[in-house]
């Protein structure tokens, strides 16, 4: 679902995914990890951030006939990048992360790209929708 995107933020949210993976693979939870519920929570939420982004590309393809556009995903995917490499950073500073764990969390860090144009069209075409829908009474 991924590769089917090329927007600039989407390609960003790969990297930080096949860097989790790596992370996954190369520095797996040690058993005392497994117990620790602050170590566990952040991995869990890389995993779940992972999961909503799957999610919202296949929702987007799904509704592209109802206008969203790569600008929207890209502005979704803008805070995703941002979420995620925030809880890269939160993994970073866990005591009970390995030398090997802190190296490959600073791995999924990235900045998102920003774009003021991207941001503009598609605040302007949210700001369009206001009054477009009101609640049943």
């Amino acid at each position: 679902m991924f590769a089917a995107w090329s927007q600039p933020n989407v390609a960003l949210f790969r990297e930080q995914i096949a860097a989790l993976k790596d992370f996954l693979v190369r520095a797996t939870p040690t058993e005392e990890q497994a117990k620790d519920v602050d170590f566990l929570l952040v991995v869990g939420e890389l995993f779940t951030l992972v999961v909503y982004a799957q999610l919202i590309l296949e929702g987007a393809t799904l509704s592209a006939a109802d206008g969203v556009d790569g600008d929207t995903v890209d502005q979704i995917f803008d805070v995703l990048v941002r979420d995620f490499s925030r809880h890269a950073l939160d993994l970073h500073g866990k005591p009970a992360a390995t030398p090997m764990q802190v190296e490959l969390a600073m791995k999924m860090i990235r900045r998102p790209a920003s774009d003021a144009g991207r941001a503009e069209r598609v605040w302007t075409t949210v700001h369009e929708m206001k009054d477009a829908y009101e609640m049943d009474p």
